[in-house]
């Protein structure tokens, strides 16, 4: 009887658990009411390398306002291979030339580290030229640059890009 009791409690909570308990401690930092507005896992040649989470204040998506996302990696991934990846995706998306973005790969490499399998990184659009980024919930480094939010997390969040579908899922749209 007593284990009936113990799985039943489980499911009660399982069942009325929400996102809000999802939400990660630099996530509830920057936006206190954050409501998740898509999620979606990121694959390469079908080997899961993340899975990217998309928070705001009003659990919908807009160039406009501050947001958070997160990558929950699936995969050691190095720090210099996160950065030339980067910048290299914010060159496609108009950012400027490889010399004119340069002078970011200092700025991104203080906020990459190496990752591993389950380790979170976060990044926070806290203006159109400005984004705070944690790793596992500590913050890294704050970057101001430009037409960030655009270049940066366009990477993830442009319908433009080569992962349309998983950007539609973090917008929210599918």
């Amino acid at each position: 009887m007593r284990l009936l009791h113990s799985l039943f409690a489980a499911l009660a909570l399982f069942a009325f658990a929400t996102p809000a308990f999802a939400r990660h401690p630099e996530v509830t930092q920057a936006i206190p009411s954050a409501q998740q507005v898509g999620a979606g896992r990121y694959t390469l040649l079908s080997i899961p390398l993340f899975q990217a989470e998309l928070w705001t204040a009003s659990g919908a998506f807009s160039w406009e306002r501050t947001f958070a996302l997160s990558l929950i990696y699936e995969r050691s991934i190095r720090a210099n291979s996160l950065v030339n990846r980067t910048l290299s995706e914010m060159r496609q998306r108009g950012a400027g030339s490889e010399a004119s973005l340069q002078p970011l790969r200092a700025p991104l490499t203080a906020c990459f580290a190496d990752v591993q399998d389950g380790d979170r990184i976060t990044g926070v659009s806290t203006g159109p030229n400005t984004a705070r980024f944690y790793l596992n919930g500590a913050q890294r480094c704050e970057i101001e640059w430009p037409g960030f939010r655009r270049h940066f997390f366009g990477i993830w969040l442009d319908a433009r890009g080569g992962q349309a579908a998983l950007s539609a899922q973090l917008r929210g749209e599918t």
